[in-house]
């Protein structure tokens, strides 16, 4: 049976990356018939993660033969393949999944963590046979730059409708000129074990999404370089995982007090404007300084439109994200906004984050580099409270139009806390960039996850004095 819809899931699994593919058939009832995972760890869980891996193991387990078709592990990193054990445990011994390959980036025994190694689990426990536990040469691309279009694939649906491709992977330099496919992928530095992050492209109906993994300003140079003739495979790019949680670091090739070069800075908003992002999304938990606000102010979404909204906030269409504020963003009246500490704000620009809302005051903010902070509108009703983290859902439909919704987390049955802008649903259709905001009755599978209320989740209220505590902790 054909494919129909394609949900993909940015999970919150706190400061750690996981990004769950569940594609159903077109039956009147539709089924699960394929299931891929990218990444699946943390270094510092949020509340809501164990809830959230386990809405993946009921997902799988639900399968006629459970099964994960393809787990792509970006690169080695703990907080990229820490949670997968704890996944795989959560499913009753007669619901074992079968993981049919793995592809993963860098070198095997990095990913050996206080002992233990993920993908010799899997092999030793018979979830994966070591023939089809499998990395790539290096600087691999899957793309064809004679015909422009990705040619050699990482995975593809039985109807071959759905392919994985890999646009960059263990990535050893950015120089256009170099072509040595057999160094070595043993990283020796922390830029270096995120530079060989293999960066995917999973491609249906016409439609795409980009998973980034820990992507490097090197590796976003060496994507750069192979695209240099231009390219039409990302025009329909719904979704851009933002780089190594929006690291400023890796992302500038810069320290933290350091002021980021040109030439970096070039290469990223390259990158940008290669991908056609039409949205983006960020894994983070305040960790590390992740998200850079900076960063993320290169990567402006391309549909400049609310998609989706937050209906308990005052600000008409916005929701709200969670970012490092390591740029001036300039204050209105009374603000008093403090460098480098994180703030959770509204936006009415199309990025999502999975820290939601940290709990303290707020302002109002539409990212972009030449934009001014204004305070918040607040609450529709003062007594409401917000979620703190957040999963961000896509179901791509079989024109490549796709439904988006937030969720405070994926305890079954789904509780929307976001509502459309305009509409629920986005449509590639038309010349522009811009979607098309479309009605959309009935849509597949709607019945079972989209709700009319949002879901109340308890948040502690924070007084002024801890407010200023929490300045405090950051100096």
């Amino acid at each position: 049976m054909a494919t129909g819809i394609v949900v993909i899931s940015v999970l919150d699994v706190g400061q750690g990356q996981c990004t769950f593919v569940e594609i159903y058939n077109t039956a009147s009832t539709p089924k699960i018939i394929h299931t891929l995972l990218f990444d699946c760890g943390s270094d510092k869980q949020s509340s809501e993660t164990q809830t959230n891996l386990q809405y993946i193991a009921t997902k799988v387990a639900s399968m006629d033969t459970p099964a994960f078709d393809t787990i792509f592990f970006s690169h080695s990193d703990k907080d990229h393949i820490s949670l997968t054990y704890d996944l795989l445990q959560k499913f009753p011994s007669s619901k074992k999944p079968t993981v049919k390959q793995v592809w993963y980036g860098g070198a095997r025994e990095k990913y050996t963590k206080s002992g233990f190694n993920i993908l010799n689990y899997l092999e030793t426990k018979g979830y994966c046979t070591s023939s089809n536990i499998k990395t790539t040469g290096s600087n691999y691309t899957g793309y064809n730059t004679t015909s422009k279009s990705f040619t050699e694939y990482l995975w593809k649906s039985t109807d071959n409708s759905v392919k994985v491709y890999a646009i960059a992977s263990n990535v050893l330099s950015d120089d256009p000129d170099w072509d040595d496919n057999d160094l070595s992928v043993e990283g020796k530095t922390a830029e270096a074990l995120n530079r060989v992050s293999m960066v995917c492209w999973l491609s249906y109906a016409g439609s795409s999404y980009v998973i980034c993994g820990d992507a490097t300003n090197k590796t976003m140079g060496a994507i750069n370089n192979l695209f240099t003739g231009g390219t039409p495979v990302f025009n329909q790019n719904l979704m851009t995982t933002l780089p190594h949680h929006g690291s400023r670091a890796t992302g500038f090739a810069v320290s933290s007090s350091a002021t980021a070069s040109l030439t970096a800075i070039l290469v990223v908003s390259s990158f940008s404007a290669l991908l056609k992002s039409k949205t983006i999304t960020v894994s983070a938990y305040q960790k590390h300084r992740h998200p850079s606000l900076q960063l993320m102010s290169y990567f402006i979404p391309t549909i400049t439109t609310p998609i989706i909204k937050d209906p308990r906030l005052k600000e008409k269409n916005s929701h709200r994200i969670t970012a490092y504020l390591d740029i001036n963003v300039g204050t209105g009246t009374g603000m008093f906004l403090v460098r480098n500490l994180p703030y959770s704000f509204e936006t009415l620009i199309n990025t999502l984050t999975t820290r939601y809302f940290d709990g303290f005051p707020t302002f109002s903010y539409n990212i972009g580099l030449f934009t001014t902070a204004k305070p918040s509108q607040g609450l529709v009703t003062s007594t409401t409270v917000i979620n703190g983290f957040a999963c961000w859902q896509f179901e791509t439909q079989t024109n490549g139009d796709f439904l988006l919704g937030g969720y405070a987390n994926l305890a079954l049955p789904l509780v929307l806390f976001t509502t459309g802008a305009t509409s629920s649903v986005a449509s590639k259709s038309g010349t522009t960039d811009l979607l098309e905001a479309i009605t959309v009755t009935n849509p597949p599978i709607a019945t079972v996850r989209i709700k009319d209320q949002p879901q109340k989740i308890w948040q502690p209220s924070q007084r002024l004095s801890q407010f200023h505590n929490h300045l405090t902790q950051f100096r």
